[in-house]
């Protein structure tokens, strides 16, 4: 077993395209989470000062480097539950287990491993990205149990063309597709996601792609001041939902609560931790 995150990260992403809901990518996925664990007990934590109401931020301290904020009611540095939750989806079905736990699981997954690189190398984004989207789409793959496409093909009268795509997974025959964007955080970016969301309803028809964009968190931290704070425009969201295009649910690890009032108004708009999605992948589509 890889006793270094990033060598079970490189490992993961060799094998990562070639069976996305493959069980190869999660017992990686476990490694990675195993290897980052072990390397933050090594690191000290420090309290972050929270300007986001009913929420505690830690960072690790390793040296002059400090990680990102980390939630500390979400984040748990034990890598048997990952082992817990992937007996539990083994079925590809509902797992039996509280929504609220999953979050969890899959959030310390991701942020321990955010952790290690922030902790080992300078200014590296694309890493903990790419690694957000290889976690994230294996979950909806092997949920689904179908593996994703990255290009659409495109009817064009005068050529053959297609469309290249965050993951879209396709159920078959008279069923809804899934559209899953993956983001570390939107901020003003967000736009890209309804933005997309219409070139599909354009392009194949309005419902037929479900927009199911997953978001790990909103947070910034002042690494001087040692303060976090959620930056969100849900105002901004509300415009896009009613004028752009009809996302089903926007899913986050980390939950900002100016989003998750976004439930409780006008346009619809839901906004839920990631861990429902699990339980009801099966009847989104109705």
């Amino acid at each position: 077993m890889p006793s270094d995150p990033l060598e079970a990260y490189e490992d993961l992403q060799d094998v990562f395209s070639k069976d996305v809901k493959g069980e190869a990518n999660q017992n990686l996925i476990g490694e990675v989470y195993r290897a980052s664990c072990q390397f933050l007990a090594k690191a000290d934590s420090q309290a972050l000062k929270s300007l986001v109401s009913g929420k505690e931020y830690i960072a690790f301290k390793l040296g002059k480097r400090l990680s990102r904020a980390v939630n500390k009611q979400l984040f748990a540095a034990e890598p048997k539950e990952w082992v817990v939750f992937c007996k539990e989806i083994a079925s590809k079905r509902e797992p039996g287990m509280e929504s609220e736990r999953i979050t969890r699981i899959i959030y310390s997954v991701a942020a321990s491993f955010f952790c290690f690189i922030d902790l080992t190398k300078d200014g590296d984004q694309k890493t903990p990205g790419t690694f957000f989207e290889y976690l994230i789409g294996h979950l909806f793959a092997w949920r689904l149990d179908v593996n994703p496409k990255t290009r659409l093909p495109v009817l064009n009268l005068d050529m053959e063309a297609s469309l290249p795509t965050d993951f879209v997974f396709d159920l078959g025959p008279n069923r809804a597709k899934f559209h899953l964007p993956i983001k570390v955080s939107t901020r003003e970016r967000v736009i890209r996601v309804w933005a997309h969301q219409r070139v599909l309803d354009g392009v194949y028809g309005t419902g037929r792609f479900l927009g199911t964009p997953v978001i790990l968190t909103e947070t910034k931290t002042d690494k001087k001041k040692r303060e976090v704070i959620e930056i969100c425009l849900p105002d901004q969201w509300r415009i896009y939902q009613m004028h752009i295009a009809q996302l089903k649910r926007i899913y986050y690890l980390d939950v900002p609560a100016a989003y998750s009032r976004l439930n409780d108004v006008f346009p619809p708009l839901i906004v839920k931790p990631f861990g429902h999605f699990f339980a009801e992948a099966d009847t989104l589509q109705t």
